[in-house]
C-alpha cells in the first residue's frame, strides 16, 4: 500500500500542488523546493517552523520571518533582530527582501534592503542537540559603513499555551514579545552575557524581587524563591554590552535604545556591523557550567554536523522535487518525538506518552532499533496481569459515554497496557494495545530476533486474549473498535463489527501463529482465530458491488453495513494482509 501511495503522488503531484480551492477558499503554493530545502521569499508567517534539537520538550520556533521564540516547555522568550542607520531603524522582519530556507532542522535567511545598499545579512538558526539551547549565526557581506545591529530578547513567562504552540490551535501571537510576559523576569547582566530568573510560582513582592536581584547565582544558600525560579542564560558577541530596556518600546530598534528599564524588562545588545562579519548569539537553559562566547562557533558547528547527519539518515530521490524534500523532514520529525524511554504522541501538540500512536513505526524504518526496543520494553512493564474484578462499568460522570477508567474493571484488566512506560497503575480510555502490538510485530520483522520474540511472547498472549475478551465477546470473528487508531476520537461503532480493528487482529493472530512455530509454542489457537477473522471479514464486510470493505456493521437493529469507509479502513485492510 505504501508503494501504491507513493506512485499515486508521483503521478498526481502536479495536480495536487496546483489546486486552488479548499472548502471554497482560494490558496496558492507558498513554499517551493530548492534541492532538499523548502524555500519561501517574502513570506508572512512567524513561528511555523519548529527547531527541535535534542530529545526533550525544548524547542525553538522560527518561520518565514527572522523572529524567534523559545519553548522550554512554557514560553521561554522572544528574540528580535534589527538594524539602525542614522536616524532610521527597522526590524529585520520588515526588510524589503527576505528569503527563508528550511533546511531540515535549521532555518536560514538571506536578507536585503535599501538600507544595506548592496549588502546582505545571512542568518542560520539552529537548536543545540547536547543541551537545551538555541544559537544564531549572523554573517554579513558588503555591509556599508554606519550600520548598527541590535538584538533584543525578553518575554520569558513560563506560560504554557493551550496546545503548546500548535499551529491552528494557538495563535501566532502567543510567541510575540508582550510586555505582560516580562513583568516577573529578573535579569543579572555581565558585559556580553546575562542570566534570567523567570516563571515564579507566585507574584513576587518588590522586597522579594530586590532580594533575588542581589543574590549571586553561585551561592549555595539561595533562598527558596530563587530555587523555585527557572533559569535562562544568554551570550552575545563580546563587543556588545547587554543593557536593560522597556518591553513597551518595541515599535522600532531606535525606540528600544531610547527606553529606560521598567517593570516589564527586556535586554538588548548593540554594535556596529563590519563589512564582512561573523557573529553568534546563544540563549538557552542555564546550566552549572556557563557558556562563553569563544565557544559558540564550536557549539554551532557541532550542532550543524549533528543536524546534517540526522537529516541525511534517509534520502528520497524521485522525479518530483517536492517529494524529495521529505527525507530530511521525516528524519527530524521522527527524532523529535523520541523522548526516552518512549515515543511521544506528538513533538509539539499532545506531547505526551501513549504507547500505541504512530510514532514507534518510524524507529525501525530509520534504523533506530535500540529506540524501538526501549519503547517496547518499557511498556511491557506497563501491561496488567491481574484478571478483572468487575464486569463492564460505564462512567456515569460522562453520561455512560465510555468505560470507567479504573484498574480492575473489564477493560482495564489482564492484557491491557497502561498509557505510561514502566507504570502499570494508570488507566486511559484509549485502546493503545492494538497499534502497539502491530508496531512490535513490525519490529520482529526488521530485527529477526527470536530471543526477543520469546521474551515478549507472554505480552502478546495476554494482549490477544484481552482483545478477544473485550472486543469480540460474541465470538463471531469480527471485532469492535474503540479509540484505537489515529482517527479514533471521531469514531463510534457502538459494539459493531469493524473492518480496521478486525484487520489488525487478523494480522496479530496470523503472525502470532508464525512466531509460535519459531519459539516452540502451540500455533493452532492463533491459526484458527486468524482463519475465522479473515472469513468473517470477507463474508460480512466486503462489498463486491463497490470494490472495498465497509466501515462497519451494526450490532443491533437491522445490522446494516456502513458503506462509506474511511481512508484508514482502506489502507489498514491492505496493510494487515486482508485478501
Amino acid at each position: 500500500m505504501k508503494k501504491a501511495l507513493l506512485i499515486f503522488f508521483l503521478l498526481t503531484g502536479k495536480n495536487v500542488f496546483s489546486q486552488q480551492a479548499w472548502h471554497g477558499i482560494e490558496r496558492t503554493v507558498r513554499y517551493h523546493p530548492e534541492g532538499n530545502d523548502i524555500v519561501i521569499k517574502n513570506g508572512t508567517k512567524r513561528f511555523n517552523r519548529a527547531l527541535y534539537g535534542g530529545n526533550t520538550a525544548f524547542r525553538a520556533e522560527a518561520g518565514d520571518l527572522p523572529e524567534f521564540a523559545l519553548y522550554m516547555p512554557g514560553m521561554g522568550g522572544n528574540i528580535q533582530i534589527g538594524i539602525i542607520k542614522g536616524d532610521k531603524s527597522k526590524w529585520l522582519i520588515h526588510e524589503k527582501y527576505i528569503k527563508a530556507i528550511y533546511r531540515a532542522g535549521s532555518m536560514l535567511y538571506e536578507i536585503k534592503d535599501p538600507t544595506l545598499n548592496k549588502g546582505v545579512i545571512y542568518l542560520d538558526a539552529i537548536a543545540l542537540y547536547d543541551r537545551e539551547g538555541f544559537i544564531i549565526q549572523l554573517k554579513t557581506k558588503n555591509i556599508p559603513a554606519g550600520v548598527e545591529l541590535i538584538v533584543v530578547y525578553g518575554g520569558a513567562s513560563g506560560k504554557k499555551f493551550s496546545r503548546d504552540g500548535d499551529i491552528g490551535a494557538d495563535p501566532e501571537s502567543s510567541f510575540y514579545l508582550k510586555p505582560e510576559y516580562c513583568t516577573d523576569d529578573i535579569y543579572t547582566l555581565n558585559k556580553n552575557s546575562f542570566s534570567l530568573l523567570y516563571g515564579f510560582s507566585k507574584t513576587l513582592t518588590e522586597e522579594e524581587r530586590y532580594e533575588i536581584q542581589n543574590l549571586k547565582v553561585d551561592k549555595t544558600n539561595q533562598n527558596k524563591k530563587t530555587a523555585e525560579a527557572k533559569k535562562i542564560a544568554g551570550v552575545f558577541p563580546e563587543e556588545m554590552n547587554i543593557k536593560l530596556a522597556d518591553a513597551n518600546s518595541l515599535d522600532s530598534p531606535l525606540s528600544v535604545l531610547r527606553s529606560q528599564p521598567s517593570s516589564a524588562p527586556i535586554v538588548y545588545g548593540e554594535q556596529t556591523l563590519n563589512k564582512n562579519d561573523e557573529l553568534y548569539f546563544f540563549i538557552g537553559k542555564q546550566e552549572n557550567i556557563l557558556v562563553k562566547y569563544p565557544e559558540l562557533n564550536t557549539f554551532f558547528e557541532k550542532a550543524e554536523q549533528q543536524r546534517k547527519e540526522l537529516a541525511e539518515r534517509i534520502k528520497i530521490n524521485t522525479p518530483d522535487p517536492y517529494i524529495n524534500t521529505l527525507g530530511g523532514v521525516l528524519s527530524v520529525a521522527g527524532d523529535a518525538i523520541w523522548d526516552p524511554p518512549s515515543y511521544m504522541h506528538g513533538a509539539v501538540a499532545w506531547r505526551m506518552r501513549l504507547n500505541g500512536w504512530r510514532g514507534p513505526y518510524i524507529a525501525d524504518v530509520f534504523g533506530w532499533h535500540d529506540r524501538a526496543r526501549e519503547h517496547f520494553n518499557s511498556y511491557a512493564k506497563s501491561q496488567l496481569t491481574a484478571p478483572p474484578v468487575t464486569g463492564v462499568v460505564m462512567d456515569t460522570a460522562l453520561h455512560l459515554a465510555r468505560h470507567l477508567e479504573k484498574i480492575g474493571t473489564a477493560l482495564f484488566s489482564d492484557g491491557y497496557i497502561c498509557r505510561n512506560p514502566n507504570d502499570s497503575t494508570r488507566a486511559n480510555h484509549y485502546d493503545m494495545n492494538l497499534v502497539f502490538i502491530d508496531e512490535l510485530l513490525n519490529h520482529f520483522n526488521w530485527t529477526v530476533d527470536t530471543a526477543y520474540v520469546k521474551q515478549m511472547w507472554p505480552l502478546i498472549k495476554r494482549h490477544l486474549a484481552w482483545e478477544k475478551r473485550n472486543f469480540d465477546a460474541d465470538d463471531d470473528g469480527l471485532y469492535d473498535a474503540y479509540a484505537a487508531i489515529w482517527a479514533s476520537d471521531a469514531l463510534e461503532y457502538s459494539g459493531g463489527d469493524v473492518t480496521h480493528s478486525s484487520a489488525y487482529n487478523y494480522r496479530a493472530n496470523k503472525t502470532a501463529a508464525e512466531l509460535a512455530k519459531l519459539i516452540g509454542e502451540d500455533p493452532s489457537p492463533y491459526e484458527k482465530e486468524a482463519t475465522k477473522i479473515l472469513s468473517a471479514i470477507n463474508k460480512q464486510l466486503w462489498m463486491p458491488d463497490k470494490g472495498w470493505y465497509a466501515e462497519y456493521k451494526d450490532l443491533l437493529g437491522n445490522k446494516l453495513i456502513h458503506p462509506s469507509a474511511g481512508l484508514w479502513t482502506i489502507y489498514n485492510a491492505i496493510d494487515e494482509g486482508i485478501r
